[in-house]
C-alpha cells in the first residue's frame, strides 16, 4: 500500500470565514480525516478557528520565530507572519516568507497555494489579477468614474505587485498544476499566460450539502419568511454580497421597479446600504426592499430558505459561492456569464444566465422563473467531499510526476 503524500497548504489567512479561507480550512480538515500528513503555512491565524488563541503577528524586521514549526493552535500549523501596514506590505512580506518556507520543506512534500505565493507545485486559481482589474470596471456606470477607477488602480503599488506575482506563479517551473475554479478562470489563464508550463484543471467549488440541501430549505422556510416579514403572496428575490457595486445591486433594484408588486428584494451583506436605500426610494420601491445587514455564515441556509429566486447580477466573479449554495438549496438563480458558477445552471430549468445585468433583462429573467418551484432538487452541485477527492487526485498525480522525474 502506497503511503499518502505529505502536503503543505499555503494561505494568507487561516480562517473558517471567507471564500478561499473557508475552502482551505475545510480541505485541511478533509486531509487530516483521511490520514494525509498535512501542514498549513499561513500569514496569520484568525481567532475564529476552534481552540485558537489569536497569535501575535510579526512585523517587518522582526526576527524569526524561535521554533517555526511550533504553532500556538495545532502542531501542523505554522504562522509565517505578515508585514504591515497595508495590503502591499502584507502581500510582499508573505511572498518572501512563503518562498523561504518552501525551500525548507522536504523534497517529497507537495505544496498547494491558495493565494499569491509562487513556487508551489499546485496553484488554486481564482483568476489572474489583471483579469479582475479590467473586467470589474464594467460595474461603473459613469465613463468618468470608470476612468478614475482605472487610473487609481494603475497607480496602486499593490496591484502592480499582484501582476508581478501572477507572472511568477503561472510561469514558475515548479508549478505543475493550476486548479481553475471555473471555465471563466481557465479561459483567463490561457489568454494571459499561454506559455505557462502548468497543466490547467477545472474543478468548480463544492458545497457543504450537510448544511445546504432541500430538506433544510423545507424545514427553515416558514421561520425564515416570518423573520423577514414576508407574506404568502410575496415572491422573495434574494441578493447576498459584501460588494454591492461589483455584484450589481443597483441594477437589481432598478429591475424591481419593472416587476409586479408582490416581488420583494431581500438584501444580505454589505456595509454601505444607505445610498442603495436612497436609490430604491428614488424609484418608488423602497417599501419592497429589505436590508438585513451582514448575515452570519451559520444563518445562510435560513436566508436561502426564505427565497423564491436568488439574483447574483455580478459584473465579475470568478466563481460565486452564493450561486452554488442557492442551487443546492433548490432556489432558482439568475446570474451572468461573468460569474464562474453560471456553468452550474441549466438555463431555463434551474435558473437563467444573462450576458449583461441590465434592469430589463434581470426583470424578465426573474419573471420567467415564476413557475420554477423553490425547494426543487436540481442535482447540479457537487458536495465538498467529491471536490476534495478530486483535489487529492491532482496531488497524487503531481507526486507521481515528481517521483518519475527523480527516478529518471
Amino acid at each position: 500500500m502506497v503511503a499518502p503524500p505529505e502536503v503543505a497548504l499555503f494561505i494568507r489567512t487561516y480562517s473558517r470565514y471567507g471564500g478561499v479561507e473557508h475552502f482551505c480550512y475545510r480541505f485541511h480538515e478533509y486531509l487530516r480525516a483521511h490520514g494525509v500528513p498535512v501542514r498549513v503555512l499561513c500569514g496569520e491565524m484568525a481567532p475564529d478557528v476552534p481552540g485558537a488563541k489569536a497569535p501575535a503577528l510579526r512585523q517587518h524586521g522582526d526576527g524569526p520565530q524561535t521554533d517555526p514549526d511550533a504553532a500556538p493552535l495545532a502542531v501542523d500549523i505554522r504562522v509565517l507572519g505578515l508585514w504591515r501596514p497595508g495590503r502591499f506590505m502584507k502581500n510582499l512580506g508573505l511572498h518572501r516568507a512563503a518562498t523561504r518556507a518552501l525551500r525548507e520543506l522536504p523534497s517529497t512534500t507537495i505544496s498547494v497555494s491558495f493565494g499569491n505565493m509562487a513556487g508551489c507545485h499546485i496553484h488554486r486559481s481564482g483568476g489572474p489579477h489583471r483579469d479582475f482589474m479590467h473586467n470589474s470596471l464594467a460595474a461603473q456606470r459613469s465613463p468618468l468614474r470608470r476612468f478614475t477607477k482605472a487610473l487609481s488602480r494603475l497607480l496602486n503599488p499593490n496591484n502592480l505587485l499582484m501582476a508581478v506575482l501572477d507572472r511568477k506563479i503561472y510561469n514558475h517551473p515548479a508549478t505543475r498544476r493550476v486548479i481553475a475554479i471555473s471555465q471563466n478562470v481557465r479561459a483567463a489563464v490561457a489568454r494571459q499566460f499561454p506559455h505557462s508550463p502548468a497543466t490547467v484543471v477545472v474543478i468548480p467549488n463544492g458545497v457543504d450539502t450537510r448544511r445546504f440541501n432541500i430538506r433544510r430549505f423545507t424545514d427553515l422556510r416558514g421561520e425564515s419568511r416570518r423573520i423577514v416579514g414576508l407574506r404568502e403572496q410575496h415572491r422573495a428575490i434574494g441578493f447576498c454580497s459584501s460588494n454591492f457595486e461589483l455584484k450589481g445591486l443597483d441594477r437589481l433594484i432598478a429591475a424591481l421597479a419593472h416587476l409586479p408588486e408582490e416581488y420583494v428584494l431581500v438584501v444580505a451583506g454589505g456595509r454601505r446600504s444607505r445610498k442603495y436605500a436612497d436609490y430604491a426610494k428614488s424609484l418608488g420601491v423602497e417599501k419592497r426592499v429589505v436590508f438585513l445587514g451582514k448575515v452570519a455564515a451559520a444563518d445562510m441556509p435560513r436566508f436561502y430558505a426564505g427565497l423564491d429566486v436568488l439574483c447574483h447580477p455580478s459584473f465579475y466573479d470568478t466563481f460565486g459561492n452564493v450561486v452554488a449554495e442557492a442551487q443546492a438549496m433548490g432556489v432558482p438563480t439568475v446570474t451572468t456569464r461573468a460569474t464562474g458558477a453560471c456553468d452550474l445552471i441549466d438555463d431555463g430549468r434551474t435558473g437563467r444566465v444573462l450576458d449583461q445585468p441590465e434592469p430589463w433583462a434581470l426583470a424578465n429573467a426573474i419573471f420567467d422563473l415564476r413557475d420554477v418551484k423553490a425547494g426543487t432538487d436540481f442535482g447540479c452541485v457537487e458536495d465538498d467531499e467529491q471536490v476534495f477527492a478530486r483535489y487529492l487526485e491532482v496531488i497524487e498525480a503531481v507526486r507521481a510526476e515528481l517521483a518519475a522525474d527523480t527516478s529518471g
